[in-house]
């Protein structure tokens, strides 16, 4: 009898072992290329800084850069295989004939699309019609114009009539505070800058409106943050993968259960003052849930895209999606599958 317990302790051992060696990444060290904000790039942040990465065998070399919008060229010089990215990057990416994938969302990020009335216009609007009045500074092909097309749609607003101001978001917090607009829309930590330096009041997000009377949950506007990788990158080394969505799982749990303690960190990494990052991150929802409103926000984007004439064809935004890796990670957090062969 002992002898079969230590034959199969030792079967169960070696079978472990075997897993381990399985499950091992292929590569030591990765490049991962990061927007430094906390809706994009919060987890990163915090598995890095709290060791999650060392934990699966594998040294993250976080490359910080600064605005998003830079993505689809880098993208392009084929040096990148590994970052964080929203569908306002990976559209034009996949549009544009390259191979890039979303493995894993991180954060549901509408509630920073913000649309913000300046003090003039806080008189003047009785109800959202009232926006047919306004000038609205905002950055033109903005994702938080998709969250003013179906607020005006949900409240019987003429879209067409509202006058758009092309403005960065600096300056339209300058013309907000001068009068030269009535309102802006952007995203954190504008929109927050705007309502201390600009007198502004909040009036919508993608995700809630504040509008009087008709406050509480809206769906304005999916946007999700998620975790991307090239085609390269999935076919070569998908356990390296695996140990990079470990080690970000552990993050979210640990941004979601310890939030102080991962405000620090995000406010650190990201070069934020510590009470912008926690009113920031108030406003997002961190999960590596996999659900079908993410791919609908993907198609919508490619929708929108498509109608500004940023991408020349529509595509299927199902193609860039794979969600195998994460499945193995952690089946639970998949409530969507994908059917997608990686090229």
């Amino acid at each position: 009898m002992r002898v079969l317990i230590a034959v199969l302790t030792l079967v169960v051992a070696l079978g472990a072992t075997a897993d381990a060696l399985a499950q091992k990444p292929e590569l030591a060290e990765v490049d991962a290329w990061l927007v430094r904000d906390p809706q994009m790039s919060a987890q990163f942040a915090v598995a890095d800084q709290l060791g999650y990465f060392k934990q699966e065998g594998l040294k993250v070399n976080i490359r910080w850069y600064i605005a998003g919008t830079d993505l689809p060229s880098m993208w392009g010089a084929g040096n990148i295989h590994l970052g964080t990215a929203t569908a306002t990057m990976v559209v034009p990416i996949a549009a544009s004939g390259q191979t890039i994938y979303n493995i894993a969302p991180q954060s549901d990020i509408a509630g920073v699309q913000q649309v913000v009335l300046g003090k003039k216009a806080q008189e003047i609007v009785k109800s959202p019609k009232d926006l047919e009045k306004l000038k609205i500074g905002m950055p033109k092909g903005a994702s938080v114009t998709m969250a003013i097309q179906h607020m005006a749609q949900a409240n019987g607003v003429d879209f067409n009539r509202i006058q758009f101001v092309n403005l960065s978001p600096p300056d339209a917090i300058t013309a907000l505070a001068k009068g030269d607009i009535d309102a802006m829309a952007a995203w954190a930590p504008w929109t927050f800058r705007a309502v201390k330096e600009a007198g502004g009041k909040l009036y919508f997000t993608g995700s809630r409106s504040y509008i009087p009377g008709k406050e509480g949950p809206v769906d304005w506007v999916q946007v999700h943050a998620g975790v991307v990788a090239s085609g390269k990158m999935l076919k070569e080394n998908p356990n390296t993968l695996k140990a990079v969505l470990r080690a970000t799982r552990k993050a979210t749990d640990a941004i979601n259960n310890d939030r102080n303690a991962a405000i620090e960190i995000v406010a650190r990494e990201m070069k934020l003052d510590k009470d912008l990052a926690r009113e920031i991150m108030t406003y997002n929802v961190y999960s590596m849930e996999m659900n079908p409103n993410i791919v609908k926000g993907m198609n919508d984007f490619v929708d929108f895209l498509y109608s500004l004439d940023r991408i020349k064809q529509k595509f299927p935004a199902e193609q860039v999606f794979y969600t195998k890796i994460l499945e193995e990670v952690d089946p639970a957090l998949v409530k969507w599958k994908s059917k997608t062969d990686v090229k």
